[in-house]
């Protein structure tokens, strides 16, 4: 079977024409844009998977480099500690209105004990994410490149960005730097999410809301929603970010399968939470992660979200609309609570 070339916006023209970092992921014979039939893409899946990791690194935050170089990467780092003041869709200058919520990066790639972000462990770390691009994504179908994927992080904003974005070139000069040392071409450690045993059981959105109202709302508040800072209106955004609401993660992004979320959630929360020290079960993770992801639990919805995970048989386990399932709700909260066959597969 041929690979299918679609006809690319000018946005994918301008990425694939960009030579690959040094480390970057080998794609050939294929290319970014390209739509890979279905096992095409297990194929390519397999061997990213396959990459031998190397151990998980990161460099000296004291030692940036000299000139426009180091400019550039302490630019990247500011974004990403402070993007909602900086380009969210309430920062002071309209004209930098890039990201469609008000959200900091760094609340997800959360930073390690070196501040940096994308440092933490488990945490959604960025610290080899210039060799794990370009990829196939099985979001869109199609293979993108690294740039592509923090330009949809931003989503829709009032203010579009692209290849040539001043914002753009400082975060990827910052994701270069994170990667020096790095062995081209390897995965790396404790990067991803964090394996997590079997349960045999399914998720249980109510269980889960009663954990998270004893164990998550303090911080994310009752109504998960997040703490707003008291600058919020002028582009200050949260104190401890909203995992529900319409100004987080919508209805048809990796998080809002279960097993993924859940994860997440348990390298990392309660705050102060470590991967070498889970504070959660993983039963309670998936628990935790079912309510927030409940169809009762207010959240953005995305109109588009039938046209995402075009491949059946590439979607993540969770990740379950009704949409694809007309007339059968058993087999829709089986699909979208478990139990699971694998809650460890790649995404």
């Amino acid at each position: 079977m041929t690979v299918k070339r679609t006809g690319l916006q000018a946005l994918a023209i301008a990425m694939a024409a960009i030579p690959l970092a040094a480390g970057a992921f080998d794609i050939a014979p294929h290319h970014v844009g390209d739509t890979l039939p279905t096992e095409q893409a297990r194929a390519m899946l397999a061997r990213h998977a396959a990459r031998p990791p190397q151990p998980w690194r990161e460099p000296d935050a004291t030692r940036l480099p000299p000139g426009p170089e180091g400019d550039a990467v302490r630019e990247g780092i500011d974004l990403l500690r402070n993007t909602s003041s900086r380009v969210g869709r309430l920062a002071p200058d309209a004209s930098k209105r890039l990201s469609w919520n008000s959200l900091n990066c760094v609340h997800c790639h959360q930073a390690g004990p070196s501040g940096l972000p994308g440092t933490k462990p488990y945490a959604l770390p960025l610290v080899n994410a210039v060799n794990d691009y370009p990829k196939f994504d099985i979001k869109s179908g199609k293979i993108i490149s690294l740039e592509q994927r923090v330009i949809g992080m931003f989503g829709a904003g009032s203010v579009p960005i692209g290849p040539d974005t001043p914002e753009l070139r400082s975060i990827m000069a910052y994701l270069r730097w994170l990667a020096q040392g790095t062995v081209p071409h390897s995965a790396m450690e404790r990067t991803g999410l964090l394996p997590m045993p079997a349960v045999a059981r399914a998720a249980d959105p109510q269980r889960g809301a009663r954990l998270f109202a004893s164990m998550c709302s303090a911080c994310h508040g009752v109504d998960a929603t997040g703490q707003r800072r008291p600058d919020f209106a002028q582009g200050g955004g949260y104190l401890f970010p909203p995992i529900a609401g319409t100004d987080t993660y919508d209805n048809a992004g990796h998080m809002f399968a279960v097993p993924l979320l859940a994860r997440y959630i348990r390298a990392s929360m309660p705050s102060g939470t470590s991967y070498e020290r889970p504070r959660l079960t993983p039963e309670q993770a998936l628990d935790i992660a079912a309510f927030l992801n409940d169809d009762a639990t207010p959240r953005l919805q995305n109109p588009n979200r039938l046209r995402l995970y075009p491949d059946p048989a590439l979607r993540p386990q969770g990740f379950a609309i009704p949409e694809h399932f007309p007339g059968q709700p058993q087999a829709y909260r089986r699909a979208k609570f478990g139990p699971f066959r694998d809650v460890n597969e790649n995404y």
